[in-house]
């Protein structure tokens, strides 16, 4: 008979939402200052008016530039809420903390000391180079996702911005663009927290299990309502890693957007 490890959540779900609300608070300081933004705008959109008819308006005669100047100013504000350090700080501390909760499976299969995921300071990688190299990309390849969503956020809002003053919207109006493309970007935000975190801990607990002798494994869904219904079929089903065609068309647990299964080793 096969050894099974014992069935238990190999799924990080407390990382997953500490990324997440990391990623909140980060696109929130983006938020408060299109709000600053707005306040800027407020003589030129009152109650509503038309701001196309302030243009014959002695008192703005360059509205236009003003305005083009407050949303210039916009973009470089939320270009600097956080630096590069900043935003490469919290991509490493989300990559280890995964890095950390695969390391502590495996020891807790082999019955060593368990390793508490995201009590680590040090690089828990550096004597595996391997390892090292793929999760110094995964680094850079979140950190880039940051930089993305809030090149995006800063495009998209601007374009709302514009959209809304041209149709005569008034200052409710811009608020109500500020606070939804803020809410389309949270769930951004989201998406790339729960589809980071199943494609790492997946590539990683892949690693760390063929390494330690494992030919094949359990697919493990999270067994609530999200469970995509493939998913559920897989559920409990057994897999060779080198299968070019199992899981989920060749994915390992994890590695389909947005996926929170795993992999159960078969020792």
């Amino acid at each position: 008979r096969h050894m099974v490890a014992k069935r238990k959540n190999g799924y990080p779900i407390k990382i997953e939402r500490s990324y997440y609300c990391n990623l909140t608070r980060v696109v929130r300081s983006w938020q408060k200052i299109a709000n600053q933004s707005l306040d800027q705008l407020k003589p030129y959109v009152t109650g509503g008016t038309k701001i196309l008819q302030d243009a014959d308006n002695s008192n703005y005669p360059n509205w236009i530039h003003y305005v083009q100047q407050v949303l210039d100013l916009f973009s470089v504000n939320v270009q600097t809420a956080q630096t590069d350090q900043q935003i490469q700080s919290i991509a490493t501390r989300f990559v280890y903390a995964v890095n950390s909760f695969s390391t502590s499976k495996l020891n807790s299969r082999s019955g060593a000391i368990k390793i508490k995921a995201g009590a680590i300071t040090l690089n828990p990688l550096e004597n595996n180079s391997k390892l090292e190299e793929y999760t110094q990309g995964k680094i850079a390849e979140n950190a880039d996702l940051i930089k993305t969503m809030r090149s995006r956020y800063i495009d998209q809002l601007k374009g709302d911005v514009y959209r809304s003053i041209n149709s005569g919207g008034g200052v409710s109006e811009l608020a109500h663009a500020i606070t939804d493309r803020t809410g389309m970007t949270l769930r951004h935000a989201d998406l790339i927290a729960t589809d980071q975190t199943g494609k790492i801990l997946a590539q990683i607990d892949s690693y760390r299990n063929q390494a330690n002798g494992s030919t094949r494994y359990i697919w493990r869904s999270m067994e609530d309502s999200r469970v995509r219904p493939k998913h559920r079929e897989l559920d409990g089903k057994e897999f060779r890693y080198d299968d070019p065609n199992g899981g989920d068309g060749g994915l390992l647990p994890g590695e389909p957007i947005r996926c929170r299964c795993y992999a159960d080793p078969i020792n």
